[in-house]
């Protein structure tokens, strides 16, 4: 049977025994375990002793080679006990772009117990051992691979405690409501300001550049742009009107940029993204069904990196979340 088929039953068989949760309980059920080296090499030594005890019926050996199996059955026990009853519960994951070390936010629940050198984290990434007697928040840090909703596979919770006779471990895959964003690629410039050079320079709309007079207050207005100095010298509060020229503003599109595959295309409108931002320049963004108006600020910014992420991902809701009435999950 080729390796493949049995790396895809096994993991089938996980996701039944083990299935993906926001929260998961490590019970009879979800922890394995087995005698590490160490603890077949303590195993041999009892054997030996006992063979050799049989050859020269010498008491003490039996006794000797008696104690070191028990010795090794009690550390199966507590071994197992050490990660059984623990909770643990996924709080949050920071959103970053693919390729980023994103990190994860967990709460490990104690059951009421003490638990001492537990290891934890994802294969090829960061994993750290914890002791704790009360619950415990813990971070960790993995490597984002693609853009989406976070999916980082199943992460291994294991203990050798307390002789390294045995190890008890599990694999948890917890559920991280999070989107990875397309890797940045800024090696290409930004396209060229809509209007230079054109009649529609004159024109202007509602921006960020020059000083257009004042308004009453709203309280969707940005905290930056009130009067406070006016404020103080009349007690009203107004706030400043800014306008740009239209030409000013940048139109992002996946079907005019140098990208040659998918996703190098939405790695340069990320990375144009960003520049925007940075310059604060305000910038529109065209891609198959969506249509971004033209603006700038964390809340464009964080609309237009989520629509490159699930663009053409086959899933627009996170993981473990049902879609109800066609609503599109946030």
């Amino acid at each position: 049977m080729p390796a493949a088929t049995i790396r895809q039953r096994y993991h089938q068989w996980l996701d039944r025994r083990i299935p993906p949760a926001p929260r998961v309980t490590l019970d009879q059920q979800r922890i394995f375990i087995l005698p590490t080296i160490g603890g077949y090499i303590w195993l041999s030594v009892a054997v030996l002793i006992f063979i050799l005890a049989a050859n020269y019926a010498n008491s003490l050996a039996f006794g000797l080679s008696f104690f070191m199996v028990s010795l090794f059955m009690l550390s199966i026990l507590h071994t197992w006990k050490n990660l059984a009853g623990m909770t643990l519960v996924s709080k949050s994951a920071d959103s970053g772009h693919a390729g980023d070390l994103i990190s994860v936010h967990l709460l490990l629940q104690s059951g009421g117990r003490g638990r001492q050198s537990v290891r934890l984290g994802w294969p090829e990434n960061e994993q750290v051992t914890y002791s704790f007697e009360t619950n415990q928040d813990v971070t960790l840090q993995v490597k984002a691979i693609s853009r989406g909703w976070f999916r980082p596979g199943r992460m291994k919770v294991e203990s050798v405690y307390p002789l390294g006779f045995c190890r008890a471990w599990s694999w948890v895959q917890l559920e991280m409501h999070t989107l990875i964003y397309p890797r940045a690629d800024f090696s290409h410039p930004v396209p060229s300001l809509l209007g230079v050079g054109e009649e529609t320079g004159r024109q202007t709309r509602s921006g960020q550049d020059d000083f257009a007079g004042f308004r009453r207050y709203k309280e969707t207005d940005l905290p930056g742009h009130v009067d406070w100095k006016g404020y103080a010298r009349t007690s009203e509060l107004n706030t400043k009107l800014f306008e740009e020229p239209l030409g000013h503003q940048v139109k992002l599109c996946l079907q005019h940029n140098p990208g040659v595959s998918l996703e190098d295309k939405l790695s340069v409108l990320a990375g144009w993204c960003l520049e925007c931002e940075a310059s604060n320049r305000p910038y529109s963004l065209s891609v198959p069904g969506t249509e971004l108006a033209a603006n700038i600020g964390h809340k464009h910014s964080k609309e237009c990196l989520e629509t490159l992420a699930l663009f053409a991902s086959g899933s627009d809701r996170a993981p473990g979340i049902k879609r109800s009435g066609g609503e599109r999950a946030e």
